[in-house]
């Protein structure tokens, strides 16, 4: 009889448990949803990649990105209005951990950049003016792979990562920025003051803590998305004892929601996995603390 893989049977549920902690959230991330970025990504660092041509931010000429960059508060702070969808990804933190699988780990973009990547955010827009979104990314080696060419624009350097090929743009700093060239300016625009910084899920984070945390997600229901409330937040933390928990936050929860939580929790122990639920006005918050592979069943449980 052959037996399964069970790495391969690992990275199925894996799938799976992305699916469902990402929220069913709409909109595009700027590379892991367009397959012509994709292809874009490997051609533009390919020949920079066997020849080694990376250059450090110090010779990038004009201003530079400076920002607190520990949460996803903070890149939400660099994002303009409208934003439907945005992630934090403290990978440092998943090296070792299950989910490398699923979010990579420091080096994942390597081939990209000639350097490791240790945080990174992106955020999603309901595609207005044909921008989906853009990238922050934190390279604490301060160098990046040598650009196409560059285009000032507030005294900014805009690089190209293509030959004039794909619209995929950086800017460098702490941390650096990329996506097409509108969205890198809109970007550059609540930097500078010139815009409004997005405010849409200031009433979920206040009562987050995310401190610990490695993976950090707020979505906005619409019509492209299956969200059980107005808002969600979500987060993940691994804990001392090896286990994990999974915080979510929930604005005006859908009544059916609200209910398959409590009869969850119901017999919650019985699972091995521990609830702590509490309301807070039109707020609903869910703690869930199990082994990895508690979790990924529960999860797998509010889906059904």
């Amino acid at each position: 009889m052959k037996q399964k893989n069970p790495a391969n049977k690992n990275q199925k549920y894996l799938a799976i448990f992305l699916a469902l902690t990402m929220l069913l959230s709409a909109g595009a991330i700027f590379f892991s949803g367009d397959s012509k970025n994709k292809n874009s990504e490997s051609n533009s660092s390919s020949v920079n990649v066997k020849q080694n041509n990376t250059i450090f931010f110090s010779q990038i000429p004009g201003k530079q990105i400076h920002h607190e960059f520990n949460s996803i508060a903070d890149g939400l702070n660099m994002t303009p209005k409208g934003v439907i969808s945005a992630r934090y990804i403290n990978l440092q933190r998943t090296t070792g951990t299950p989910f490398e699988q699923v979010f990579g780990n420091i080096t994942t973009m390597n081939s990209f950049y000639g350097a490791d990547v240790t945080k990174s955010y992106d955020a999603s827009y309901a595609n207005v003016n044909g921008s989906n979104g853009f990238e922050l990314h934190e390279i604490p080696e301060q160098k990046i792979f040598m650009p196409w060419g560059l285009v000032s624009y507030d005294n900014y350097s805009v690089l190209a990562r293509t030959n004039n090929t794909y619209d995929i743009w950086n800017v460098v700093g702490s941390p650096v920025l990329l996506g097409s060239r509108q969205s890198v300016k809109d970007v550059i625009d609540v930097l500078e003051g010139n815009a409004s910084a997005s405010t849409e899920y200031n009433n979920l984070l206040s009562q987050t803590n995310p401190e610990g945390s490695f993976y950090q997600q707020v979505v906005t229901k619409t019509n492209n998305s299956t969200v059980p409330a107005d808002q969600a937040y979500i987060e993940f933390r691994k804990m001392d004892d090896g286990s994990y928990t999974e915080t979510s936050l929930y604005l005006n929860p859908e009544p059916e929601f609200t209910k398959k939580i409590q009869t969850l929790e119901a017999n919650s122990t019985e699972r091995g996995v521990t609830y702590n639920v509490t309301t807070s006005g039109n707020i609903t918050k869910l703690m869930i603390n199990s082994d990895f592979r508690n979790l990924l069943n529960e999860t797998q449980l509010f889906s059904q």
